[in-house]
């Protein structure tokens, strides 16, 4: 039984690592003010993600796939050990705190836990891979320490909103949905993904900078009210795939900056996007379980008359 557990092990790890080195070439992609350091960073969610559901058997393929990301791209094995270290420790610090503090796998239950997760894996662990990472690059010479400053926080925010939209997709999805799924409901669903995208094209799909931003929201709020949170998850990283794609295309409301700076406003609004509707999806999945157990009890008192 334990040969046939290895190989499994070894698949799954090599999977995790594969996955974090493709979504790192893709941030990497898209670094304007120093080559290792990238305003759009998905693995920072991949890698807690897997640290909250696997535990410390991630580690190898996080630290390996961070080091295969780095030392592909620029810099030196020196500093590709370094930044893949902070990577790797920002991930495991994030989900050990969400276990301890934010209810771990059910942080996106209730409304308070949210709170926390978004504290603890998205604002504080993501502090160790920045500071780590840009200190190595500058001790090493790959970035002056006049820069030392924008590129931290271009690192921090990439960090910071990969944790906040891709983690809580990945951890929800490997978790049953709480939705009973009938057939008008996956006809709504469709409904809700049209919606997304339409509206998502309207406001990033032109070349003027009129603020119609806002008009992102009510799909969202459609997601947390009628759906779960898994769901809300998912439609906050579909906003997000089509606001990079536009961004780094020059298209949209936060296109008319460089090339960095319009991608650091859209990682601003897609955190402030993601934080809302996931504590608006909890608040509305704790009235449910709530006016669920208040039947309950009425069902008990009734039967017991």
């Amino acid at each position: 039984m334990a040969k046939s557990r290895k190989p499994l092990a070894i698949w799954w790890l090599t999977l995790l690592g594969t996955a974090y080195f493709v979504a790192g070439k893709f941030g990497l992609s898209l670094a304007f003010v120093n080559a290792s350091a990238s305003p759009v960073w998905p693995p920072s969610g991949i890698a807690f993600a897997a640290f909250l559901l696997l535990g410390s058997r991630a580690w190898p393929a996080i630290l390996v796939g961070a080091f295969l990301v780095n030392i592909t791209t620029a810099g030196s094995v020196a500093t590709s050990i370094g930044i893949a270290v902070g990577n790797t420790l920002e991930g495991r610090l994030g989900a050990d705190l969400v276990r301890l503090f934010a209810n771990g796998r059910g942080a996106f239950d209730r409304a308070r836990d949210v709170f926390k997760f978004v504290v603890l894996a998205g604002f504080f662990a993501t502090t160790v891979s920045a500071t780590i990472g840009v200190t190595s690059l500058t001790l090493a010479g790959y970035a002056a320490w006049l820069d030392y400053g924008p590129i931290w926080f271009t690192w921090w925010l990439g960090d910071a909103v990969g944790a906040l939209v891709v983690g809580p997709i990945l951890i929800l999805w490997s978790t049953p949905s709480s939705v009973p799924w009938t057939r008008m409901r996956i006809l709504e669903g469709a409904g809700l993904l049209a919606a997304m995208v339409a509206l998502g094209a309207l406001v990033f799909g032109g070349t003027s900078g009129d603020p119609l931003t806002f008009l992102c929201v009510p799909p969202l709020m459609w997601a947390a009210f009628r759906f779960g949170q898994r769901e809300t998850a998912t439609v906050i990283g579909l906003l997000g795939v089509l606001a990079i794609w536009a961004t780094v295309r020059g298209l949209g409301p936060f296109a008319e900056r460089a090339a960095n700076e319009s991608l650091l406003l859209l990682q601003a609004f897609l955190g402030t996007m993601a934080v809302m509707s996931l504590l608006i999806g909890a608040v509305v999945g704790e009235r449910r379980r709530d006016e669920a157990a208040l039947a309950r009890l009425a069902a008990i008192v009734s039967s017991s008359d």
